[in-house]
């Protein structure tokens, strides 16, 4: 074979591998898309929670790119207030951050507040200026205290409910669950002042009677770990979000941004 053909067909096999990794033929999903977030900042060296660190240099890239294909960052209560989205051509993209890492406000909201964004942030509410111990990596990355919780409301994002204690629910007795739920909500809300209406489940783990217990503690949405795009809200406690991890590419961010997710 000579070098010419060799080189189109060592082209044409990198496509067909590029074509068959990403979902180029999937289809574009309507909704809003819902993005969760974690940490923003540097990866660990050999952590295995590097899929979920964001470079700050990258996440600012995303939401510039998601400013110049019409996108507008929200909160998840925005989308809740108003579903359908405004008569303007500007698209609504709601951006969350699970579990309530510092760094979310140190490097995060900087780069949301110069784009006039805003996000919800999912917060453990027994662990405030904690660290994630229930990752079991050390040492922890280090959690929003509550003066860092109540400027984050001040500057216009909400603050969601990522439980108490960050258990997963289904396995926890009724009182118990109750406390994760529920008492969450009231530890959020005597310290922003504000009603807490979203709710993240930790670990994505739920089934109909947690889903209960949000609906009856008095959250109006709830987000799982399963990825995709919901067509509407009308299963509000079980919007369907897109990870966006810091292991992927910005050809994954693009494609599961209308697509759900990126990879086959």
């Amino acid at each position: 074979m000579n070098g010419a053909l060799l080189a189109a067909a060592t082209g044409g096999a990198a496509a067909l591998g590029l074509s068959l990794r990403f979902n180029w033929r999937r289809p574009r999903r309507p909704g809003t898309p819902i993005l969760m977030y974690h940490q923003v900042g540097e990866p660990r060296s050999g952590s295995a929670l590097n899929k979920w660190r964001v470079r700050e240099e990258d996440f600012r890239w995303q939401l510039d790119a998601l400013s110049r294909r019409g996108y507008r960052g929200a909160a998840l209560n925005e989308l809740l207030g108003a579903p359908e989205p405004p008569a303007t051509k500007t698209r609504r993209v709601v951006l969350t951050f699970d579990d309530g890492y510092r760094g979310v406000k140190e490097r995060a909201l900087p780069a949301l507040l110069a784009r006039g964004f805003s996000a919800t942030v999912f917060v453990v509410a027994d662990r405030l200026g904690g660290a994630n111990d229930w990752d079991a990596e050390t040492p922890g990355e280090p959690l929003l205290g509550a003066d860092e919780i109540r400027a984050l409301h001040g500057a216009g994002i909400e603050i969601g409910s990522h439980g108490a204690t960050h258990r997963a629910l289904t396995s926890l007795p009724d009182a118990e669950l109750t406390r994760e739920v529920a008492g969450s909500k009231e530890t959020l809300e005597g310290l922003t002042g504000a009603p807490v209406t979203s709710f993240c489940y930790p670990y994505g783990d739920f089934d109909d009677r947690v889903v209960e217990a949000v609906r009856a503690a008095g959250y109006r949405a709830a987000t799982v770990i399963r990825g995709g795009i919901s067509r509407d809200l009308s299963d509000p406690f079980r919007l369907k979000r897109i990870a966006v991890r810091g292991t992927h590419t910005r050809l994954d961010f693009l494609l599961a941004l209308t697509r759900g997710r990126s990879r086959l």
